[in-house]
């Protein structure tokens, strides 16, 4: 209940505690707490809030009380909280916090955490399309994080003949074998890239926080992977067309034995006398012959 002394005191009663607040600080900074304040509640001086933490809206308050500096209460562990509280009661403050601290610290983002955690990348891509992208003033913000997943998936979407040709073209004297360690990295990074990303996908909460678009964007990448690894086709043995193992061969070994054996066992040239396998052309007789007539 209200004090005398603090007309403007509120009590907040969430999910897990209660709180105090300014009725005066709430009315100030949301539109939707000004409609219910203005309402007669059930409980004077209380507010009841089932849905939200308590610990969320003790950094909100601290942040409409400018407390201290934002980015001191802003953390990845509570950031989607806030977002919520933000969205939920329309709170410019409090969203425009989140969204400047998603700016300045996209470059710690990751597809290593978990889902659950704002420290995802895709986790934090889908808080900046859901909750800072549709703000016009708050867009380069949201645009920080794309930026950051783009990056990301860069390798996915790169083309593995191009990346050779660049290598090789700065590779000098060394030009092969720089093209054959940027083929390396790139097989590398889909190797890395897709196992993280199949983690992430075949998590149950994946369809439920990653947003749409995130995962438009998710499976572009992965296509485009898809689409040069295809196009990369493996060597093929020229003799009977199957598919070669890693190595520079034209041929299977038993292949370029047998294609050998045929080369070099077609008889003398003259007489079709068969002979061993080798680069003469001639037997002996038909050589001492055509030899004794030069």
């Amino acid at each position: 209940m209200r004090s005398a002394q603090d007309p403007c005191g509120l009590k907040l009663v969430c999910s897990d505690g209660t709180l105090l607040a300014n009725r005066c600080v709430l009315c100030q900074a949301s539109s939707v707490l000004r409609s219910t304040l203005e309402l007669e509640l059930p409980e004077p001086g209380e507010l009841n809030l089932p849905a939200d933490k308590a610990e969320a809206w003790r950094v909100a308050l601290s942040l409409l009380s400018l407390e201290a500096y934002p980015l001191q209460l802003v953390t990845l562990d509570n950031l989607k909280d806030l977002l919520l509280l933000a969205d939920k009661y329309d709170i410019p403050v409090v969203r425009g916090a989140c969204a400047h601290y998603l700016h300045l610290n996209a470059h710690l983002l990751s597809l290593g955490p978990p889902l659950a955690s704002a420290a995802n990348l895709l986790t934090a891509a889908s808080l900046a399309v859901r909750f800072v992208a549709p703000y016009p003033a708050l867009k380069q913000y949201g645009s920080t994080v794309q930026a950051r997943l783009e990056a990301e998936l860069a390798p996915l979407r790169r083309s593995p003949d191009v990346l050779m040709a660049v290598a090789e073209a700065a590779g000098g004297a060394a030009a092969r074998d720089g093209g054959a360690a940027a083929l390396v990295g790139w097989q590398l990074d889909l190797v890395r890239l897709t196992s993280l990303l199949e983690e992430l996908v075949r998590s149950a909460e994946y369809g439920a926080v990653v947003a749409p678009e995130v995962q438009t964007v998710v499976t572009l990448a992965l296509l485009a992977a898809v689409h040069h690894s295809a196009t990369r086709l493996p060597p093929m043995c020229g003799r009977c067309g199957g598919v070669l193992p890693a190595g520079p061969g034209a041929l299977h070994a038993d292949c370029a034995t047998e294609h050998y054996t045929e080369l070099h066992t077609r008889g003398c040239r003259l007489c079709s006398t068969p002979m061993p396998p080798s680069h003469a052309r001639f037997c002996n007789s038909c050589a001492y012959r055509k030899n004794k007539k030069s």
